[in-house]
């Protein structure tokens, strides 16, 4: 979503489709745009995910499609409650008030299930956070990713506070996760039974004794990955992807991330050490921005290796990655949980 207009070369949307009487008669008056026969390009950014770029020529508007239907790997009725799930978090968080500089979610403008299970958002000019990471471990910018991971820690503590609800958090969903990361490490062989029992050991001593559980429950992002956070100058930091928003532990986005900024220093940077700098940075700006108490800023840290640990497994399951760092994504993933 963060993808520019260089160099565009678009695939051209047949005028009599589906598709085409969509974009013209649900999106282009949403987006203010009135085009008696209007012309459609569409350019690819993720195939894997079904995600275009689409240029109305005329005006020179752009917009994203995701297409859930793509995703043949699961059920149409799972791809229809994801349609709906991430239209339907889009809207609830933008009426919470995350629509306007400097902290936003970004803005839906339709869904149209019958489409290939297609939904239309706004597009947002910028750079993900992937980008200032690889700044900094190629080009030196430390204080530019310090930035970016302080407006970050910004949006992740508005996000939270704005959707805070007394009661304990929902441990089986996390205990569900958790177990499914392991499951498919196992299934691939990147760890043996024995070490599969050893990380659901470690679940369990979590759970029972160490404390995974919060007497807050807030509306979580989900997929704390670099890419679903676009930069622009114009409108701050704009989060994307939020089908897996859920209410959990807030402690859970702030680890996965953490997760993500140790998983690029090791892959990329092949230093691991060199990310904690920016970990203990992101951390710190959360817990200003939270302004929590001393307590809750104690048991926030006590937490954060358990998250760490759930983030790292959840990254090793990419087979993309070179085995031999997937493998020590797992064993840095058993040195969280057995700090």
């Amino acid at each position: 979503m963060a993808l520019m207009k260089d160099d565009w070369k678009g695939i051209r949307i047949h005028k009599y489709g589906p598709l085409y009487h969509h974009l013209r008669r649900c999106v282009l008056p949403s987006l203010d745009i009135e085009a008696k026969s209007p012309s459609f390009e569409a350019r690819p950014i993720s195939l894997q995910n079904g995600v275009y770029l689409f240029e109305e020529k005329k005006s020179g508007k752009l917009f994203i499609g995701k297409f859930f239907g793509t995703r043949k790997m699961i059920p149409e009725n799972e791809q229809r409650r994801l349609l709906d799930a991430e239209f339907n978090n889009l809207k609830i968080l933008r009426n919470k008030g995350l629509r306007h500089v400097p902290d936003q979610v970004v803005r839906p403008i339709s869904k149209a299930a019958e489409i290939n299970c297609l939904l239309v958002e706004n597009h947002v000019p910028g750079h993900d956070l992937d980008y200032y990471i690889q700044k900094a471990i190629k080009e030196g910018q430390n204080d530019r990713l310090m930035k970016k991971l302080s407006e970050l820690a910004r949006f992740f503590a508005r996000l939270h506070a704005c959707t805070a609800i007394p009661g304990k958090i929902n441990i089986r969903r996390i205990q569900y996760d958790f177990n499914e990361f392991v499951r498919t490490l196992l299934k691939k062989n990147l760890i043996d039974k024995k070490t599969s029992d050893r990380f659901l050991s470690l679940l369990r001593e979590w759970r029972d004794s160490r404390g995974i559980s919060s007497n807050t429950s807030v509306l979580v992002h989900g997929d704390a990955t670099p890419t679903n956070f676009i930069f622009s100058p114009d409108v701050g930091i704009t989060a994307i992807d939020l089908e897996r928003m859920h209410f959990s532990d807030n402690a859970l986005d702030i680890g996965m991330l953490a997760a993500e900024l140790k998983h690029h220093y090791a892959a990329c940077a092949l230093n691991a050490g060199a990310s904690e700098p920016f970990i203990q940075h992101f951390i710190a700006s959360y817990h200003r921005e939270l302004a929590g108490s001393d307590a809750l800023i104690t048991s926030l840290n006590e937490r954060n290796p358990f998250y760490m640990a759930m983030g790292e497994l959840r990254i090793a399951r990419n087979e993309w990655l070179h085995v031999d760092h997937r493998r020590w994504l797992i064993e840095e993933a058993l040195r969280c949980l057995q700090r």
